[in-house]
């Protein structure tokens, strides 16, 4: 019998907030709330003051330089510290795009070193929330945009209604972009930068955001917004300002867009790349460890770092003083981290040494590397009033986890599409926490730097391949993947962020957990043509499981759902079991939803192809791949297809489906394989566990 339960609450929200899109529907208080979301670039877990170098203790310990962070600080202090937040992959580009998809790095189109790649047109961060009434807008580092003269994956393209910024990858590695020549776009305009006199980039987009926000404010103050400001720097050259960060903040100080050619900012003004923060001008360090020497002054290329970083620092508290000034400050939440490791790079003026601040912090690894300290984010959330302050989580998290987080807060479901969870429990203290996945890949011809800060183990390691999975709590890694076979090194990094202790082998249950991680990395990622990976060919294993029934249970939701929601997240208005596919459970013709689980049984070792039709949009997992997407831009009654490598035995199914108004509901998924030709799934292949 089918079990009844209440309207998911998201539904219902979803009503409130297309209310709230309407100016002056009703108070501020009562709508979802803006969002910023601000991405820095290679800046490391330990260049955040309050996570790492205030414990250097610089005024006591000469022999360990630090530099301050006091507007992120005071940040932290009043909201939440996110102490084991992870990127998707340790470098720019395909970090930037899980975090856009709301997919982890076995699901995203851009991999690798694929700068410059379109990012795929499918739900992002700024689609999901524009059509939850949001104004969208996005300043700063693109780097995802294709080809064309206006490119394919232009970020007015991708669900943004306004960009400014710099477009290509290589752009962002300057910081002055007419001295630098790099052409920023204002939408679709480009080469704006003849008038870009002495705009240090770091100020540019963060007085053009303010002058958005401000503007916005103004002329649609009942509607909700969200900014993605990405800033290029600490990484790349070291450049600096040309002149001082102008005091006050907010509304009438800090940074401020003027609109003047020659003079576009307020900090267009003195000589190009010559500013350094006063703190860091002469400072000198003890850098023989004998108090008896004189000191030395600090390297010029660390001077800059740390001038960066305090620029960074500054600007970030210019924004929230913005929005104490507009009285939105505890109706906007802000989320400040980075996109991976802290980089060894530059070039004119001077490389940056990650060792001489330990920006990795109490861990091992770089840009590039998969060891925590490339890849473990510094990451800050605040929300006055909703988020406590003087709070930390050592939770796992990772980029994906934005989307769904975001989606809940705007009162809309995330799409099916997503590998995240929704981060609000954590965030708010408020309900449970569902866990998330973390997982990268990774390639690159490259090595771990030999730090003697390092464990010996990794200094020089060959990189090439790697590859990390979470599983029970427990890190597994490889570096030099060569076969689906590669053992994992495991760690236990809430206790060992730096791994050194590895438990690969040390128990019965650590030799288990060795083989459960090759079959888990096996089942959550789906193969990319022009990044291949040694294991993309690789029958996926099955689930060990037993007692299984001859049906699939299923789920009912009712709703105008914009997208094939990611129902493990709403609650049902009924349940039951049914043999095979079956639309006959549906409640109604119009605005539902339902969602199928269980496990196919694949009868032989073998290459398989699934062949998914739908009247209006549905979503195929098989384990947590994502193997059919029959939702964004998806033409009903179209049948799309995906092929799959599966071991003999019992495969974990979810199939989410999706019904608007009008048409006759219709579902069909068949199936080919050895000796199988292509036909319906058949019912008497389709389980499920008792009491699941």
């Amino acid at each position: 019998m089918a079990k009844m339960t209440r309207l998911p609450v998201c539904l219902l929200l979803a009503f409130i907030l297309l209310m709230a899109a309407s100016p002056g529907s009703h108070a501020q208080s009562n709508r979802p709330p803006n969002i910023i979301f601000i991405l820095v670039d290679d800046m490391g877990w330990g260049d955040l003051g309050v996570f790492f170098q205030n414990g250097r203790n610089f005024a006591v310990n000469r022999s360990q330089p630090a530099f301050a962070t006091p507007h992120l600080d005071t940040m932290a202090a009043e909201g939440l510290q996110l102490r084991r937040h992870y990127c998707p992959a340790p470098v720019c580009a395909p970090s930037r795009a899980s975090l856009l998809l709301g997919v982890h790095q076995g699901h995203a189109n851009v991999r690798d070193n694929q700068f410059d790649k379109a990012l795929e047109n499918n739900h992002t961060l700024a689609s999901v929330l524009k059509a939850a009434g949001y104004a969208t807008a996005a300043f700063g580092k693109w780097g995802l945009q294709g080809t064309g003269a206006i490119p394919e994956a232009h970020p007015q393209y991708r669900g943004f209604d306004y960009f400014f910024g710099y477009m290509t990858h290589m752009n962002g590695h300057f910081h002055y972009p007419k001295e630098d020549g790099q052409p920023v776009w204002d939408g679709f305009a480009t080469n704006l930068n003849s008038g870009l006199d002495k705009c240090y980039t770091t100020d540019l987009w963060t007085a053009r955001a303010k002058k958005w926000i401000a503007d916005q404010q103004a002329a649609h103050p009942a509607r909700p917004f969200f900014i993605y400001l990405a800033y290029d720097t600490p990484h790349a050259e070291l450049e600096v300002p040309s002149v001082g960060y102008p005091g006050g903040g907010g509304l009438h100080g800090g940074v401020q867009w003027t609109g003047h050619p020659g003079a576009m900012i307020n900090t267009a003004a003195g000589t190009i790349n010559t500013y350094l923060h006063p703190d860091y001008t002469n400072a000198t360090w003890d850098a023989d460890h004998n108090p008896a020497t004189p000191e030395v002054a600090w390297p010029n290329a660390e001077k800059r770092h740390a001038t960066m970083m305090r620029r960074l620092d500054d600007a970030v508290g210019d924004v929230i003083q913005l929005l104490k000034d507009l009285q939105i400050d505890t109706n906007t939440l802000i989320v400040f981290t980075s996109d991976n490791g802290p980089h060894n790079e530059g070039n004119k003026f001077g490389t940056q040494n990650p060792t001489f601040f330990e920006s990795f912090g109490p861990m091992d690894g770089i840009k590039r590397d998969t060891w925590e300290g490339g890849m473990r984010e510094p990451a800050l959330v605040r929300w006055p009033g909703h988020i406590a302050a003087h709070g930390q989580t050592f939770a796992l998290s990772q980029f994906q986890d934005w989307l769904p987080t975001f989606a809940e807060l705007a009162g809309v479901p995330a799409p099916a599409r997503t590998d995240g969870v929704s981060l609000v429990p954590t965030l708010t203290g408020t309900g449970t926490q569902r866990p998330g996945t973390v997982y990268v890949e990774y390639n690159f011809m490259g090595k771990t730097p030999k730090y003697t800060e390092f464990e010996p183990s990794r200094q020089g390691a060959i990189r090439r391949q790697e590859q990390v999975v979470y599983l029970d709590g427990y890190k597994g890694i490889r570096y030099n993947v060569l076969s689906a076979g590669d053992d994992f090194q495991i760690y236990d990094t809430l206790k060992d962020p730096k791994e050194t202790a590895n438990l690969a082998g040390t128990s019965p249950y650590f030799i288990t957990l060795q083989q459960r991680l090759k079959n888990r990395v096996l089942q959550l990622r789906r193969p990319l043509a022009d990044a291949p990976r040694p294991y993309d060919d690789d029958l996926v294993p099955p689930d060990a499981v037993s007692n299984l029934v001859t049906c699939l249970s299923y789920r009912i939701f009712e709703g105008a759902f914009p997208w094939v929601p990611d129902f493990t997240a709403l609650e049902a208005v009924a349940t039951g079991q049914t043999a095979g596919i079956n639309l006959s459970v549906r409640p109604r013709n119009d605005n539902f939803g339902l969602e199928y689980a269980g496990y196919v049984h694949v009868p032989a070792d073998g290459t398989y192809t699934f062949h998914l039709t739908a009247d209006s949009r549905a979503f195929l997992r098989l384990h947590e791949a994502a193997l059919i997407d029959a939702d964004f831009g998806y033409t009903g009654g179209t049948e799309v297809s995906a092929t799959i490598p599966l071991k003999a035995g019992y495969h974990a199914l979810r199939l989410a489906y999706a019904h608007g108004t009008g048409g006759t509901p219709a579902l069909a998924l068949q199936w080919s394989g050895p000796g199988l030709p292509k036909q319906p799934v058949p019912a008497d292949c389709l389980f499920h566990a008792p009491g699941r």
